[in-house]
């Protein structure tokens, strides 16, 4: 029996989770590996850690810190196909790491372990209940142990018709406060690590060379040729970069290496520069 092609309308009804899981987009933390090779030099990351990735979507943090670093651990998403597509990417890419990926909701993952290092990127912003999801964090942690965040801020206000249609494309809304505002989160850990970055916006060349090679891959991986079928996941990608893509001169992003300690948390003993 011939196998059913996905269609359109299928694709088209997907969540935007859930059509990054479906193309498999290594839907990167701010900064890619960049920001990785600084959490894994600030945080000691090494063989002896055991990671936790929250929200890993396909799995590129956990699985390109432990390439680098030799580390274990889990990472888990509430999307199914998100996480099939991450454990695709540690067959196909990183078959001798030794991460675990999971589909699970984060406020409900319940595991005896303890963490060295805790993994949440950009992602606690767009959590309902973001002060909720660190302090879950926190309680998965060794004393001792570091979040490795990498939150975008904004430097100037967002134009509201480009708040909409970020929102329309993503299901969501993008992050609109300061760099206070969302330092102020963090404000029980100790910064181990800290710097500020700006965004370039990427060209056309580089988004759709990108959007090529992702929607390319994905027909491979689901035997897709129904060229109509490509044009609309191509479309709708390049459709998700351009937006983001349009927001960047409006960043900025931090990469921060937080430590746990439970004498001290959840005070703060050491000024801000």
């Amino acid at each position: 029996m011939k196998k059913k092609e996905i269609t359109v309308n299928e694709i088209k009804a997907m969540s935007y989770t859930d059509f990054v899981g479906f193309i498999n987009q290594w839907n990167v933390l701010p900064g890619s590996h960049n920001t990785l090779s600084k959490w894994a030099i600030f945080s000691n990351l090494n063989k002896k850690s055991n990671i936790l990735e929250i929200a890993c979507t396909t799995g590129f943090s956990s699985r390109e810190l432990a390439i680098l670093t030799g580390c274990k651990g889990k990472a888990i998403d509430i999307s199914e196909k998100s996480v099939k597509s991450a454990v695709y990417n540690k067959k196909k890419y990183a078959p001798k790491i030794k991460i675990d990926y999971l589909v699970e909701d984060g406020y409900k993952f319940n595991t005896k372990e303890k963490f060295s290092h805790i993994v949440i990127g950009a992602a606690l912003k767009f959590f309902p209940d973001p002060e909720g999801m660190l302090k879950k964090c926190i309680s998965l942690l060794n004393d001792g142990g570091v979040i490795l965040a990498s939150p975008f801020y904004i430097k100037s206000k967002l134009p509201k018709p480009l708040i909409a249609k970020f929102n329309k494309v993503f299901g969501i809304t993008p992050t609109v406060e300061s760099y206070k505002d969302i330092i102020k989160i963090y404000r029980g850990l100790e910064i181990i690590y800290e710097e500020r970055n700006d965004i370039l916006k990427e060209t056309d060349e580089e988004l759709k060379h990108y959007c090529h090679s992702t929607i390319k891959r994905a027909c491979k991986i689901r035997e897709i040729s129904d060229k109509k079928v490509y044009k609309f996941m191509y479309d709708r990608l390049l459709e998700v970069k351009k937006m983001s893509n349009e927001l960047r001169p409006y960043q900025g992003y931090s990469v921060l290496v937080l430590r746990y300690r439970s004498k001290i948390y959840p005070n703060r003993y050491v000024e801000l520069f």
